[in-house]
């Protein structure tokens, strides 16, 4: 293994790290702690303050593993893909398209319920955005998994 390739896969894990690690988080400890210990104009603020320093990382974190995944797919497999490669990026392309739809459709929904303290609709969005973020992080821990375990289930 070259160095290069060796650099592609430590970004690529470190992304993956990023972006699911921070679905687990954003889903399993600060919704449901916001949820239990603040009322809508102060959860949903907050939330939209989250998502806004999140979501830029998640997009930092998506051009990164596509770009380290061709990367190590180019370098590693030689244009060649297994069984778990072909999922790996279909399911990496689902969850591109599906955090593409939150970003600009409730994420953006939720900016302006907040701006405009429409709890009602914010609220909409948010219920909207964590629905897609628990499929993505399910979508994720699948993919990290055949990332690490999927060559060896040949």
């Amino acid at each position: 293994m070259t160095v290069q390739l060796a650099v592609a896969i430590a970004l690529h894990q470190l992304a993956t790290v990023i972006w699911v690690g921070g679905m687990f988080f954003a889903h399993f400890a600060l919704r449901q702690s916001a949820q239990r210990r603040l009322e809508p104009p102060q959860r949903l603020p907050l939330l939209s303050s989250v998502f806004d320093r999140f979501f830029r990382w998640v997009w930092v974190a998506v051009v990164l593993l596509w770009a380290s995944g061709l990367w190590i797919f180019l370098g590693i497999y030689g244009g060649a893909m297994a069984w778990h490669v072909h999922a790996m990026m279909t399911l990496a392309l689902v969850m591109t398209a599906l955090f593409a739809y939150v970003y600009f459709v409730p994420y953006r929904a939720l900016g302006q319920g907040v701006a405009a303290q429409d709890w009602v609709a914010a609220g909409r969005a948010v219920a909207t955005i964590r629905r897609i973020v628990l499929v993505n992080l399910g979508l994720g821990i699948v993919t990290a998994m055949l990332g690490s375990a999927g060559r060896y289930l040949q």
